[in-house]
């Protein structure tokens, strides 16, 4: 593992993430900002998933809780969310985390086996991260899985 993000020997850049007391890893290049919420609008007969939707400046952006998808504890969302806005494959979504941990780079990606079989679908890969694996989610896929029917693209 490196800790540089200026690493020329990466192949991965990552934003590791808390979510349900789990690290995870999304790559820089499909994350846009970290944002954090005191007030958002519920969305009626969304899928429970879906938290609400809040003004970005200007933009509605749809706020989603991962937990349910990643097969981790159900949270209880709180007034202040702390969000990472991640964007893929014509998708975009603030992702509720409990924290952002570092932004590393990684020199090998371990094939997804090592995931939770729970998560398998939704992982890139593992990387190693001070000796233990570290999940490498495929934003693409997990915006899908967290997208209600009939989505529209983000623009």
């Amino acid at each position: 593992m490196t800790t540089s993000l200026l690493d020329a020997t990466a192949s991965v850049r990552a934003c590791v993430v808390v979510l349900g007391g789990t690290l995870f890893a999304l790559e820089v290049t499909a994350l846009r900002e970290v944002v954090v919420f005191e007030d958002w609008t519920p969305v009626p007969l969304a899928p429970a998933h879906v938290i609400g939707v809040a003004n970005l400046r200007g933009a509605v952006m749809p706020i989603v809780d991962a937990h349910g998808a990643l097969g981790l504890p159900a949270r209880h969302p709180e007034r202040r969310l702390r969000t990472l806005v991640v964007a893929a494959d014509g998708l975009e979504a603030a992702v509720v985390i409990d924290g952002v941990v570092a932004l590393e780079a990684f020199g090998e990606i371990a094939e997804a086996d090592g995931a939770t079989p729970a998560r398998r679908g939704l992982a890139r890969g593992v990387v190693a991260r001070d000796g233990r694996m570290v999940e490498l989610l495929d934003a693409g896929r997990l915006l899908r899985a967290l997208a209600p029917a009939g989505a529209p693209a983000a623009a």
